[in-house]
């Protein structure tokens, strides 16, 4: 049986990592990360503006609860493209801290929802929140990261296989993973 894990930003609170001006990041875009509806990301979205408080320090994933937009940093995307991680949406991105002459580049990573929600086996409050996840791993096929389709949960959910290599290769800056008891698969 497989395992699966949540991909989580660390808590920005007190900490030195750069993250998103969260005013300057368009509706549109949120709206789009959230329902994984990548075929309408904007073209043209070039730069999104970091908070003028945030930190230096660069993480690997960026995606905070209140925006749920993904972001990776170059060197874990290489590392996806290493793994031929193939169903993730990417679109270049540079983070800009107009007054402290921050320009980084990131990849907006927007991961597929795909159908592999085991129904019977899950509990799903009435705003089609599911609090307990079972995954029917026999639909998840080759896909290393990925969302819930049907429902409106937004965590993005990695296989073992994909978090082992990526904590080998010691790409964790500003993120973890987090294994949950209401996360299981059959």
């Amino acid at each position: 049986m497989g395992k699966y894990y949540f991909i989580v930003a660390n808590d920005i609170e007190d900490s030195d990592y750069i993250y998103l001006d969260e005013a300057s990041i368009p509706e549109r875009l949120r709206l789009v990360c959230q329902k994984s509806e990548f075929q309408y990301v904007d073209k043209s979205l070039r730069e999104l503006a970091l908070d003028e408080s945030s930190g230096s320090q660069l993480a690997d994933f960026i995606c905070s609860e209140q925006n749920n937009v993904p972001l990776v940093s170059e060197r874990l995307k290489k590392e996806f493209d290493r793994l031929d991680i193939r169903n993730l949406f990417y679109q270049r991105v540079n983070l800009v801290r107009k007054f402290g002459n921050l320009y980084e580049t990131y990849w907006l990573a927007i991961p597929p929802r795909i159908d592999c929600l085991r129904k019977d086996q899950c509990i799903v409050d009435e705003l089609n929140h599911a609090e307990t996840i079972t995954i029917e791993e026999e639909k998840v096929g080759n896909y290393e990261i990925f969302k819930i389709a049907g429902l409106n949960n937004n965590e993005i959910i990695v296989t073992k296989k994909l978090k082992e290599v990526i904590e080998k290769a010691g790409i964790l800056e500003g993120f973890h993973f987090f294994e949950d008891e209401n996360l299981r698969s059959m």
